[in-house]
């Protein structure tokens, strides 16, 4: 068996790698925490609490397959938090797959999802490895709610949505950006059908009496979860904030992008994208405060004689991020998981071990409804 510490954090001076690393702490897993900067991460690393019983490393690396690889070797699990996952995952995936890691991200890009459930998912099957996106708030309380409501025998049609409170990151502004130019979709009768561009919902915000505007957010990870499950004939999922300018400046953004920067070739697009992105999130956000950082995340759904839901009210998204994170890798180091290949993060730990998790730690509640 490898000495190796067993679990790299790429992306570790971001402030989701800041957290990732906190956890593995809190757990006693040993790590690396990897990137593009070492003074840059051992900075970050200094201000993680009580880093000075962690057992970790730092190491410099330049993003390409060839020296992921090589960092990668004799580890077991990848942590990867480096977005936006379209433009920056597909090295780090080869990586862990050539070096026969297990790879989870924090992904929210439905294309990336497609990408790692048809392309990648049957490779990392065959090596008896792992490949788990959307290891984090979005969309692992989805998927647990989803699950839940699948509990009741003859619902076939899920219905999801998400308010939240948050001050994204650079890296999920920038995400929210780049998927603008893609296809998004639900699924609709056992088929993904794509949207007519952004789509705007109203939500009504259980227990609150909040109406909020929401948008179909890029298509989420939902659908692409529920894809080949047979149970479900439909799924679509809607996410709005309690800020609501930033719903405004994505249908705003996806107006300017049809108009004007579609044809802008992608190395002089990503950086007008950025900047646009860095309008709205300019740096880092400061450690989020559970008395104002709440999200209320549901899920509904129908049969032909039956409904179900399940409301989850939770808090400070980031850290759950990073401690979900944390508790996959340590699941993962071991024998006690579900399956190989692509897999959803309730598939993969089971829906009620993780919301237990994110119970045990204060972070989320939840509430569970049923008419049959």
């Amino acid at each position: 068996m490898s000495d190796l510490r067993p679990v790299v954090i790429y992306g570790a001076s971001g402030s989701t790698g800041r957290l990732v690393a906190e956890y593995l702490r809190e757990m006693s897993v040993p790590f690396v925490a990897a990137g593009r900067n070492k003074a840059r991460i051992q900075e970050v690393m200094d201000k993680v609490p009580g880093i000075e019983t962690a057992d970790y490393e730092i190491a410099e690396v330049d993003g390409s397959v060839e020296s992921l690889t090589n960092l990668f070797q004799g580890r077991k699990v990848v942590c990867n938090v480096v977005g936006p996952f379209l433009r920056y995952a597909p090295p780090v995936v080869e990586a862990a797959l050539a070096a026969g890691c297990h790879y989870i991200d924090t992904a929210g890009e439905q294309p990336h999802m497609l990408k790692l459930l048809d392309v990648w998912g049957p490779k990392f099957a065959e090596k008896g490895l792992v490949v788990s996106p959307a290891m984090s708030i979005q969309y692992a309380l989805h998927d647990i709610a989803a699950r839940i409501v699948l509990e009741t025998p003859g619902i076939d049609t899920l219905e999801l949505a998400s308010v939240a409170s948050a001050i994204p990151t650079v890296g999920s502004t920038q995400s929210i950006f780049d998927v603008i130019r893609a296809d998004a979709y639900h699924l609709a009768d056992h088929k993904l059908v794509k949207y007519d561009g952004v789509v705007t919902q109203q939500l009504a915000v259980p227990g609150s009496g909040q109406v909020l505007m929401g948008t179909n957010w890029g298509g989420t990870a939902m659908p692409v979860f529920f894809r080949d499950d047979r149970r479900v004939r439909n799924c679509k999922m809607f996410v709005a904030m309690q800020n609501q300018d930033i719903w405004k400046r994505v249908v705003d953004l996806e107006r300017l992008f049809k108009i004007a920067l579609q044809w802008l070739p992608e190395e002089k697009l990503y950086p007008v994208l950025d900047r646009m992105a860095s309008g709205m999130t300019a740096d880092s956000p400061p450690r989020e405060n559970r008395q104002i950082q709440r999200n209320v995340d549901w899920c509904y759904g129908r049969g032909n004689n039956v409904t179900a839901r399940v409301v989850i009210h939770g808090s400070t998204g980031y850290q759950m991020t990073g401690l979900i994170q944390a508790y996959a890798a340590t699941r993962l180091l071991g024998s006690d998981y579900n399956g190989v290949g692509f897999r959803s993060p309730a598939q993969l730990f089971g829906h009620r071990e993780l919301m237990g998790v994110l119970e045990s730690y204060g972070f989320a509640h939840v509430t569970e409804e049923s008419v049959s």
